[in-house]
Formats: structure tokens, sequence, C-alpha cells
């Protein structure tokens, strides 16, 4: 976009893509790409992460043209395909044409056979949860953008059907109280457990107002409606000359979320521009402020075109720069020191997770703002460089924090996510 460029980023040491490649290579399955390593709790397939991890392979190809980013790429669209929901289960979320959240064949006891609400597994022993609100829009951001690097149309026509599936649960399953946003909510039927929040920051602790007021569900949450209107418009564009009704529906739905969520999400506190992180069932805006927000520069499929109107486009680049968020020498921190359940040493209340912190740093990319992204690509670097992995998360309070969790549970040493992010630094 035009008055938006600054000076190029300079890139990282190559050392850093080298171990990001490593830890692909080593995550990667025979159909996929696990989310951990097999060692550790969550060495499994899990949709979001694979998509984004995705995503940045994509990203990655466009810089490098390595074949193997896009090749690894297709096979995790082709592997979660597979998993596609094709009915209606209450008690795994499963919808048709949602994307899966996480899929074990087996070694999910400590879920499936919890003493209260233990997770549902299906009949044939797997384990297959949906509790997963933007694996379906991350899906087709994914597969568009294989397609507009590869132009592979064999590929493309092989899986339309599976994207027409994805594009239709959007418009029929995914706004529960039909107020135009995507949302999220455990079923009044459900009987097993599941995840009562179900978006990237998935933990209970990330869902809740400032001033103590319960939550009303279902939950919208901001990233989420970014994800869908890239998705909705791009596909709508594709979709027009083939099937113009169709693709005028897709194009019509996202231009009424784009109008709703700039009118909704959209709030000044102390003369500072916000972005809501999500809306409750009674239409009450979640105040606290995460990183989640930058994740709208990044949902981009056609040049420039994202959920945001563009006069607050510099005004989101400059808001996830602030002091309260952004630490020079770590990253980009999931929730504002000013709230109050700041908590540096937290899974996400304040925590910093460096594919969150990458997914900001692109989006800052995509509009010109090479000097703000090369400031959050060496904090990534900084932080990297300081644990020698390309961990979950970590925390940071004026020194680097090794998280742990009350139950002493630690964050995972290689994830997928983390390590793709090296590679477009």
């Amino acid at each position: 976009m035009k008055g938006y460029t600054t000076k190029s980023s300079a890139g990282p040491a190559p050392d850093l893509r080298v171990l990001g490649l490593e830890t692909i290579r080593e995550l990667e399955t025979q159909k996929g790409i696990l989310a951990f390593s097999r060692q550790e709790i969550y060495g499994c397939i899990f949709g979001r992460d694979s998509l984004i991890t995705a995503l940045q392979l994509l990203q990655a190809y466009k810089g490098s043209r390595n074949a193997y980013f896009f090749q690894l790429a297709k096979k995790i669209l082709l592997n979660l395909v597979s998993f596609q929901g094709k009915e209606v289960n209450v008690q795994s979320g499963e919808e048709p044409g949602k994307c899966i959240h996480e899929f074990r064949k087996n070694n999910h006891d400590h879920l499936t056979k919890k003493p209260k609400k233990p997770w549902y597994a299906y009949p044939d022993g797997t384990l297959r949860n949906y509790d997963s609100l933007d694996s379906t829009p991350l899906f087709l951001m994914a597969v568009y953008k294989y397609w507009k690097i590869t132009r592979d149309k064999k590929f493309l026509n092989a899986i339309l059907p599976n994207i027409k599936f994805a594009l239709d649960w959007i418009l029929l399953y995914a706004d529960n109280n039909k107020d135009g946003f995507l949302d999220y909510r455990l079923h009044p039927k459900r009987t097993f457990g599941g995840l009562a929040v179900q978006n990237w920051m998935d933990s209970d602790e990330s869902l809740f107002h400032e001033d103590g007021r319960l939550i009303n569900y279902p939950v919208a949450p901001v990233e989420v409606q970014a994800y869908a209107y890239a998705s909705l418009k791009a596909w709508g564009n594709y979709f027009s000359p083939v099937l113009p009704g169709y693709g005028a529906k897709l194009i019509a739905r996202a231009n009424r979320l784009k109008r709703d969520f700039n009118n909704k999400f959209i709030y000044f506190k102390k003369g500072k521009f916000n972005l809501a992180s999500g809306v409750d069932n009674r239409g009450n805006l979640i105040t606290a402020e995460r990183s989640s927000m930058g994740h709208c520069l990044w949902a981009e499929l056609d040049k420039g075109d994202i959920i945001l109107h563009e006069k607050y486009i510099p005004l989101l680049a400059k808001r996830v720069l602030e002091p309260d968020l952004f630490e020079p020498l770590a990253g980009i921190r999931t929730l504002s020191s000013m709230s109050v359940k700041f908590d540096p040493n937290s899974y996400h209340n304040g925590s910093i997770w460096p594919h969150d912190s990458g997914i900001i740093l692109q989006g800052l990319r995509n509009f010109g703002f090479n000097a703000q992204a090369e400031r959050v690509s060496r904090a990534i670097v900084s932080a990297i460089n300081y644990f020698k992995t390309p961990l979950e998360l970590f925390g940071f309070d004026g020194s680097y924090i090794e998280y742990k969790s009350l139950s002493g549970q630690a964050a995972c040493r290689k994830q997928a996510w983390s390590a793709a992010t090296l590679l477009i630094l």
C-alpha cells in the first residue's frame, strides 16, 4: 500500500534457518507434520498448528524457491482433507465441512480416560476432536495460497469439493447466535469433555472480561474474523467466473463481515486504537488487549485486502509495537502488561509465542512496515538464540523465563509452527 514503505528487512543469521529446517524435517510424518516432537505430550496432528505451519512454509518458498516447502505444505493439506468433518457429532464437535482440531490414533488415554468429562473417542478407537473455530478458515487460506503460488490445477481440482465443503461450513454452521460473526461454543447437548475456548489461545485462563463479568457464550474471536474474511473474499473471487451465484454469495458474506467487524471490534482507549480480542453472546467487547489483533494484518490473500479498513492499518501496526505488548528482546506478548490478568509466566496471559510474533511480523511486511517488522524479527532471533530451540512459548520479565505451569507442565521444546517461523524471518 502507498505511503507505508520503510527500510527493508535484513533477515536472520543463517543458522536459525538451518535449525528451523532441521526441526521441520524431524516433525514431518508420512502424511503430514506433528505439532510437537513425538516424545512430548502434544506430539500428534493438530489442524491449526499444521495449517499455520503450511502457510509459513509457503511463505518461505516464495523467498527461497525450495520445492520441499510447497511439497510438504501440499502433504499437510491432503492429510487434513482426510479428516474433514462429514456429519454432526455434538460429542466431538464434528460438523460437515469442518476441519479437525486434534487427531490421535492412540496415546489419548490422558484425554479419553479422564475421570471427569473424558473426551469422546470414535468407535474405531481414534480421538478426532473438532473444537477449533479457526482451523477451517485457515485451511481455506492455506489451499488458496498454495494454489496462488504453484498453480497446481490437478491438486486444486481434486480438492475443490473439500474447499466448497469448508466454505459451506462457514456459511451454515460457524455463526451460532446469528450476529454475523464466526463464533464458538460447546454444544448444549454435549456430555463428553472438550475445549471451551476454541481459537488459538485456547486455555481457559485466556478468556475473561477485564471488569470480572462472566463470559457469555458463544464467543467471536478477533483473528478468526480476519481469517474468514480473507477466505470468503478470495474464494468468492475464484468461484465468480465459474459459479457466479455461489461466488457472489461468498463475496457478499465477506463484505458484510468486514462492515460489521469495523463497526464492532474497533474501540479507542485513552485515545489509543485497539481491537477487541472478542465479542461475547451479549455483544460485549472482550477488551483484554492481545497480540491476536495483529493477525488481522497477516490474514491477506489478495494484495492489500484485509478485514480492517485501510485507514486503521497504520494504527494497528503502531498498536502492536507499543511497550505494553512488544518486548524488543523477546517478541510480542499474548496479553498487554496493563491487563488485570497479566502474568509473564502464564500460558496465554502475557507469555510470548514465537509463531505469534512471526505472524505479526509477516503482517507488518504485507503493508510495507519493514523497519517495524525488522524489530520483531530481531526480538524473535534474540529469544531463539537464548533458548537454542524453536520452543512453544516462554516468559520475559527483564530476563527470559522457562515456562512451567502450576501443575508442572513445561513448554514443549520443538514446535512445528515455531520452527516454520524461523524460515520466514
